[in-house]
């Protein structure tokens, strides 16, 4: 941890030459998981060119190292850093529901890069934050994610216990952020629909904790500028009730959205990991629950 805070402290110049470094070896040299990243692109857009899908997974492994560099950068930046970097857009929104209505919300976002600052934003303007996040199997890790994701005041929550926290302060208004945008690990009580052409598994449980709770729901899509600077976007989708809202309706309107969001800019999304790797073999209950993590 130590010398990850040393690395931390490097200027933002140098840090990005040790990513260019990073991109050359992982994309020229090891291929890491390039052929995951192909083979996505191919599934989600089929209509693209060969050449587009490979020029779309260059882009995404440069950003990728980016985001691996600002990771380390998040261990010191400052709060003014961060406002600058992560510009809230429709901010007023949460200073609305959160600061003035006292109200819990949450924030739906997708992997796009780098959300690890989008909660870090949130803070530095003034609105408590917390993220949802699934704890690691390694010890290191989840002490460095856990350090980077607790600054400005902010508080991780387990996966685990996030309805035991909502329960035990669910008068205490904050942003939850939700990354709801991978697949769980229980296809079969997941909520499914069509993204990208193909039959995909979604986490349902922010529309069930909103539903139970009475939450509001906020969807954010972060916009890459250039290089080390990002916009993130805010738009209110769902206030409370939901009784005349048909269950998955919310996590639908999500999908859409979220693929709406990918077409935009689909080099900043996590394409490294197998999207499309779980089938649909049953019909998911209504009373059970997947939860999102960060």
């Amino acid at each position: 941890m130590v010398l990850f805070r040393v690395i931390s402290r490097i200027p933002f110049k140098i840090l990005y030459l040790f990513s260019d470094v990073l991109f050359f070896f992982i994309y020229y040299i090891f291929g890491y998981r390039k052929q995951v990243v192909l083979s996505n692109l191919a599934a989600a857009f089929p209509n693209k060119s060969e050449q587009e899908r490979e020029k779309i997974a260059r882009e995404f492994f440069q950003n990728f190292c980016d985001f691996i560099v600002e990771t380390v950068k998040t261990l010191t930046i400052t709060q003014e850093e961060i406002q600058r970097r992560m510009k809230l857009e429709n901010s007023e929104i949460l200073h609305r529901l959160v600061n003035e209505e006292k109200k819990t919300v949450f924030t739906m976002l997708g992997h796009q890069m780098n959300w690890e600052w989008v909660s870090l934003s949130i803070a530095s303007d003034g609105i408590p934050a917390d993220v949802i996040y699934k704890p690691l199997s390694n010890d290191f890790f989840e002490k460095f994610m856990l350090a980077i994701r607790s600054r400005f005041g902010i508080k991780p929550v387990s996966m685990y216990n996030i309805l035991r926290d909502m329960v035990s302060r669910r008068k205490e208004p904050r942003v939850i952020g939700t990354l709801a945008d991978q697949a769980p690990h229980h296809p079969d009580s997941a909520y499914w629909s069509t993204f990208f052409h193909q039959e995909t598994d979604f986490f349902n449980g922010t529309e069930k904790l909103a539903r139970k709770f009475n939450t509001p729901i906020v969807f954010g899509k972060v916009t890459k500028i250039r290089r080390g600077y990002y916009s993130f976007h805010l738009e209110l989708v769902a206030e409370p009730s939901y009784q005349d809202i048909s269950s998955g309706a919310l996590t639908e309107v999500y999908i859409r959205w979220l693929e709406n969001t990918l077409i935009e800019q689909p080099a900043l999304w996590l394409w490294s990991h197998k999207r499309w790797k779980h089938k649909r073999t049953t019909h998911p209950s209504e009373d059970e629950m997947v939860l999102p993590k960060h």
